[in-house]
């Protein structure tokens, strides 16, 4: 999504707003004339494409468009409104489904429906305002699979204060941490690595582990 490519005439074309899709055991190889478009000329682009089961989640900067991708021809099925990310670094995918925070929440598509994580029972268990001003703009989310859990932290690629939500899959129940991850520094996003722990950098190259609180590790690898 969001790509640039050459048309039958050889001129460059710009496709914010499309999906490209490549042919039946033909990976990697993509042609202008396959396209998903499923909502066009919004004056919004693709930030990021995710899949869950039979589900492809269209990402952009105002909104989540669901697409239904089980048969051979993809359709439409929802458009979730204000549901959208600025940063790719928003969204990760866990052993429940697709996880994304914006300023407005933090969700979790499950195959079925896209639940708001800061609602439990009907009950608000974190205040808008108080979540908004968590997030600085630019939320950047992991899982930690071996512990199920979805953390969150604020202000990636600025310098934050290094405070987090962690969000546990299993108790549906969220807990604040004050600066477990290294202050005034710039972060990057986090990945899952080969051993299935959660690890990020900051703008020291420092690379860190998380393990309920984060510590410095020399001799993680990477493929």
């Amino acid at each position: 999504g969001n790509v640039r490519i050459k048309d039958g005439g050889g001129n460059i074309k710009y496709l914010p707003d499309a999906i490209l899709k490549s042919n039946v055991n033909a990976f990697d190889s993509f042609v202008f004339e396959n396209k998903i478009e499923a909502s066009i000329n919004d004056g919004a682009k693709i930030i990021r494409l995710e899949e869950f089961a039979d589900r492809l989640l269209e990402f952009k900067e105002n909104k989540m468009t669901l697409i239904n991708i089980s048969q051979n021809v993809e359709f439409l099925e929802d458009v979730f409104m204000h549901k959208g990310i600025a940063y790719t670094c928003a969204v990760c995918k866990t052993d429940y489904g697709i996880a994304w925070a914006n300023e407005n929440g933090c969700y979790l598509y499950d195959g079925q429906r896209v639940n708001d994580l800061l609602e439990k029972g009907g009950v608000q268990i974190i205040k808008e305002s108080t979540w908004r001003t968590f997030v600085g703009g630019k939320p950047t989310i992991g899982y930690i699979p071996k512990k199920r859990q979805i953390l969150v932290a604020s202000s990636a690629g600025t310098a934050s204060d290094g405070d987090i939500y962690l969000y546990d899959l299993v108790t549906k129940s969220w807990v604040e941490g004050d600066s477990k991850l290294t202050d005034g520094v710039k972060q990057t996003n986090f990945v899952t690595d080969w051993n299935g722990d959660l690890v990020h950098a900051h703008s020291s190259g420092t690379v860190l582990k998380w393990d309920d609180s984060s510590v410095a590790s020399s001799n993680l690898l990477f493929g």
